[in-house]
């Protein structure tokens, strides 16, 4: 995790505020050994990696039909709160598959991922500080929308 110093005056005092922020990206192009290197550098968590077991027994039988061709690499790795966060190298076209499932009836609401350029993580809580967005959307359309800060 990168941390800045901010450096502000209040009167006559000088204040410093220190700010977390997340470093770059992951490289998609690493696959999911390079999201969890990213991850592991920013949060200090991610470890026991895991590649290779059945996305259908970890997503769920609809979500990994909705998801799983738009997949390119899938793996695990444990960050707490989360005994198994899924960490998935994307295809281009999960957001219309999510809206045409949509219209079909087969899932509701919002997919429960974060994504990044070329890639997504499956948790939600304590992502709003990764610089990630979620994916809302409605029938005829998705939009991705930064994650606020609570």
């Amino acid at each position: 995790m990168r941390v800045l110093l901010a450096l502000f005056v209040v009167g006559s005092v000088v204040c410093a505020v220190l700010v977390a922020r997340a470093g770059p990206a992951p490289d998609p192009g690493k696959g999911v050994d390079g999201i969890a290197a990213w991850l592991n550098d920013v949060t200090g968590e991610c470890t026991d990696v895991r590649k290779g077991e059945d996305f259908a027994a970890f997503a769920g039988s609809v979500r990994a039909k909705v998801y799983g061709p738009y997949i390119a690499e899938w793996g695990t790795c444990v960050k707490p709160p989360y005994e198994r966060l899924g960490l998935l190298v994307l295809r281009p076209g999960l957001e219309e598959a999510w809206r045409a499932a949509l219209v079909r009836g087969e899932v509701r609401g919002d997919p429960d991922l974060v994504f990044g350029e070329g890639f997504a993580i499956t948790g939600v809580t304590g992502m709003e500080h990764l610089g990630l967005k979620r994916l809302e959307c409605t029938p005829t359309a998705c939009s991705l929308i930064a994650i606020k800060h609570h």
